[in-house]
């Protein structure tokens, strides 16, 4: 197929999270895989419109009849994409006929499968800012209304998808990319980590005991301190999707500006700048919060070796840099709570 590496590095594997899985290749796996990914996929927006509505239930205890309506709304997005998913006809269509199925149209449904489990991961950012602004008393339309947008951006994955499943043959290409990209600059689950959340990253457990959050924009950072490990280790996540996560590590290093243009060195290591922001930031841990800073950031990766990363944050007078690699954001799970065993 024609899609770009960025698309099917996105979303590749995460279909593999499902017991039983074959995928659509062999006719007689077509039906069982239509079901499982189906059955997954409305057990976990389930659990999400959950948490909408539990968050809308303690809005009408307290009679903050202002704030329901774009919580409901939201809420009712994430269930009628619970009943169009239940409702579709499980093993109809032209992917289980007899006849013979177009490879790029397989390609399409594997595609739109594996959109529509990112979609899950993409809810997770809207449910949590919103989680977060009622525990807090702040504004609650903003992150209601960006996840009723994000829900009807996996609506469309979800009725193209049918498309291909009833006819067998693959949808227009520029269609396709456009229903996979809707949601694809969201940051990744892991921006909106809280202290005493639970993670992995490539099987190893950690649990977040400080979070440093560089509010600039749309070029915000958040750097989270993980437990769990030998050595003390942070993961950053870019709130642009495409600025990436990475493994960092506190450094005494020193940051020498490029001459002539050149780009930073550390370490004798030169780097470019992914991103760089100015704004507030703000470190809470166990022992409370510092308050808000200004602060100005810059997100850097190595130029001969590309999965190099370092976080330079300039608080004025003081300054910090973290040195690490990139990680792929498939490698990193987030848990809704930590579990019992995260550490073990």
């Amino acid at each position: 197929m024609g899609f770009g590496r960025d698309i099917e590095r996105r979303l590749d594997t995460v279909l593999d999270r499902i017991p039983g899985y074959r995928g659509y290749r062999a006719k007689e796996d077509r039906r069982d895989a239509d079901r499982r990914v189906r059955e997954h996929l409305a057990t976990a927006f389930a659990g999400q419109a959950e948490r909408v509505e539990r968050v809308a239930r303690e809005l009408a205890d307290q009679r903050r009849l202002a704030d329901i309506a774009p919580v409901d709304e939201f809420a009712r997005a994430v269930r009628h994409l619970i009943d169009r998913i239940g409702a579709l006809p499980f093993g109809y269509g032209g992917l289980f006929s007899d006849r013979d199925v177009d490879e790029r149209a397989l390609d399409q449904i594997r595609l739109f499968d594996e959109g529509l489990m990112a979609g899950v991961a993409e809810l997770k950012i809207p449910i949590g800012q919103l989680e977060s602004a009622f525990a807090s008393g702040e504004n609650l339309a903003t992150p209601a209304r960006a996840g009723s947008t994000a829900t009807r951006a996996i609506l469309t994955r979800l009725s193209l998808r049918q498309q291909v499943v009833e006819t067998a043959e693959p949808a227009p290409e520029e269609s396709v990319l456009a229903a996979l990209e809707a949601g694809g600059a969201a940051p990744h689950a892991a921006y909106n980590l809280a202290i005493d959340d639970a993670l992995s990253i490539l099987g190893d457990n950690f649990v977040v005991d400080a979070r440093l959050d560089l509010d600039a924009d749309e070029h915000g950072l958040r750097l989270f301190r993980l437990r769990g490990g030998n050595a003390e280790r942070w993961l950053a996540v870019a709130k642009r999707a495409e600025d990436g996560l990475a493994s960092v590590a506190p450094s005494t290093d020193a940051v020498a500006e490029g001459a002539n243009g050149g780009g930073p060195t550390i370490g004798g290591a030169t780097y470019a700048v992914v991103a760089a922001g100015s704004g507030e930031g703000v470190l809470d841990g166990a022992g409370g919060s510092s308050g808000r800073r200004p602060v100005r950031y810059r997100l850097l990766r190595g130029e001969t070796d590309a999965a190099a990363r370092a976080v330079a944050i300039d608080w004025g007078t003081e300054r910090q840099l973290f040195v690490g690699t990139s990680v792929h954001p498939n490698d990193v799970e987030v848990f809704a709570s930590a579990p019992a065993d995260a550490l073990n």
